[in-house]
């Protein structure tokens, strides 16, 4: 097949145009469109002083059908390629049209093409990678030697709330919900709110984060920075119908004791960044009551998917009926990464066999 390559190192205008137009006819997930990219490079831009964007443009017949995003960082003197936006993202994938799919030998030809473009890379190290959108494989899973990394929970949502409660939730589970929210409106006066402008979204998320915070320090766990705040908060810079933030909460007598910040893109919920207020209101599970009002709502709204992104908390598990695998690809591209590619291939291992 007649395939050309472009390389572009920075994001610029004629790229932002060509991400644009194959976005607009993709099963593109959230963390590889455009918006998503932009803002993290923009955002981030303080943290990637030592990175090297590479994204290449993958055209059939002069038409641009694929994007793979790339960036190369250097970490231990070592220079490592990885997907874009890695960071931020849940999990990994090109972005390629719906009408469009790679056969083995084309793809090992063009992926060979753009290693030989990047002599520099010590070692490829692909993370996170979803197999498949839709009805769309992902040639890096596919035609790649990959180890599983883990799973990641959804829920393909039914027409109907009763059918979501009766053929996914178990009866324990879904009785303990409702004496939750027994229990919550006993003690007064809940209320189910939803950002309705991006005024009201800066300013529950003002909220969101600071609570945030205070749950992960005090468990010990590295805060959220303003880096952080300022990604989330910059969404609402950027205008684009393939997406739609969202900022809700619960709150009990005039206080937010749950809130959420998540995306709506491509028929898809992505539940993002949950929190809950700290102290005796943990008792009633206000989380819970949030979420399974998100999924309701989602329901309603006739979206296909409910996302819980990554991490395998045990709790998502009680609300899914769909486990997506994240896989991982390692090469060893240049001999200067041998001790950094041995890391990571003896970790890969240790974790198999703990899986086992």
């Amino acid at each position: 097949m007649d395939y050309q390559i472009k390389l572009f190192s920075q994001l610029d205008e004629n790229l932002k145009r060509i991400w644009s137009e194959i976005e607009k006819d993709s099963h593109h997930t959230c963390f590889n469109s455009l918006v998503w990219t932009e803002n993290y490079v923009s955002t981030y831009k303080e943290f990637r002083k030592d990175s090297k964007l590479k994204i290449f443009i993958i055209f059939l017949q002069n038409e641009p059908v694929c994007i793979f995003p790339f960036e190369i960082i250097r970490r231990f003197k070592i220079n490592i390629l990885q997907w874009l936006c890695d960071l931020k993202a849940d999990f990994n994938a090109p972005l390629q049209k719906k009408n469009f799919s790679f056969d083995k030998e084309s793809f090992k030809n063009i992926w060979n093409e753009i290693l030989v473009m990047m002599p520099e890379v010590d070692i490829v190290y692909l993370k996170k990678q979803i197999n498949f959108l839709d009805t769309l494989n992902n040639p890096f899973i596919n035609f790649l030697k990959n180890s599983k990394e883990g799973t990641i929970q959804q829920i393909l949502l039914p027409n109907k709330w009763e059918d979501y409660t009766n053929k996914t939730l178990k009866k324990k589970f879904y009785h303990d919900l409702l004496r939750t929210k027994r229990l919550i409106k006993k003690n007064g006066k809940v209320e189910f709110i939803i950002a309705k402008n991006s005024e009201e979204k800066k300013k529950y998320l003002d909220i969101l984060i600071k609570q945030k915070k205070r749950r992960l320090i005090k468990n010990d766990i590295n805060s959220l920075d303003d880096h952080d705040k300022n990604f989330y908060k910059n969404f609402e810079k950027y205008e684009n119908k393939q997406y739609t933030t969202q900022v809700s909460a619960i709150k009990l007598n005039g206080e937010f004791v749950a809130m959420h910040w998540g995306i709506v893109a491509n028929n898809y919920f992505y539940y993002l960044l949950p929190s809950m207020k700290e102290g005796e209101v943990k008792k009633f599970s206000p989380g819970k009551l949030l979420l399974s009002l998100l999924i309701r709502r989602s329901i309603s709204k006739k979206l296909k998917f409910f996302d819980f992104g990554l991490g395998e908390e045990s709790y998502k598990k009680n609300w899914s009926n769909k486990t997506v695998n994240i896989y991982n690809h390692i090469r060893l591209n240049r001999l200067k990464g041998i001790f950094f590619y041995i890391m990571l291939r003896t970790r890969q291992i240790i974790k198999l066999i703990k899986n086992k």
